[in-house]
């Protein structure tokens, strides 16, 4: 049996352990950064050419149709994932680095030279007309980091695109 991650009420997977790095349980982080502040996506998945830091949630507020509550709340909630993905790409390149052990990362994913790279947030109850704008403000906020990582894309999936994707069974 394959490697399933549980997150937001999702199940991940199945997939070989070599193709996942479970960065968010790592002892690179866990032991030495999250109690510094530092923040983590879920995990990493390598799937064909493609190298994916996913994180996810079980719900996520409206931000077309729904009256956000608190506008701050919302942004402090952008803010949060953009520093998850910002930091989790800062600790894998540190860890390829060998400034942290290499634990947990399989020689497939240590190679990522000729490796596209994704970063993907998984929303449970995202409803399709508002993904665009939020993979929009995303795009614009993880801007530089795309660019100086060249990364393809920030791709906002619901459960039901990340099925049909075979990422969560």
């Amino acid at each position: 049996m394959g490697v399933i991650i549980p997150e937001s009420d999702m199940k991940f997977g199945e997939y070989e352990e070599k193709q996942v790095f479970r960065i968010e349980e790592s002892e690179q982080y866990t032991k030495k950064l999250r109690q510094q502040g530092v923040r983590c996506c879920e995990f990493i998945l390598l799937r064909s050419n493609r190298l994916m830091f996913i994180e996810a949630k079980k719900s996520y507020p409206d931000p077309i149709n729904g009256i956000i509550k608190d506008k701050n709340q919302y942004y402090i909630d952008i803010r949060k994932i953009v520093e998850k993905m910002q930091h989790s790409l800062d600790l894998y390149a540190n860890i390829l680095l060998n400034r942290y052990a290499q634990d947990g990362v399989s020689e497939e994913m240590k190679n990522i030279e000729n490796l596209e790279m994704r970063l993907v947030l998984v929303i449970k109850n995202a409803d399709k007309s508002w993904i665009i704008p939020l993979q929009e403000k995303f795009r614009k906020e993880l801007n530089a980091e795309m660019r100086i990582w060249k990364i393809q894309d920030f791709v906002v999936l619901n459960e039901e695109q990340a099925r049909k994707k075979h990422l969560i069974i």
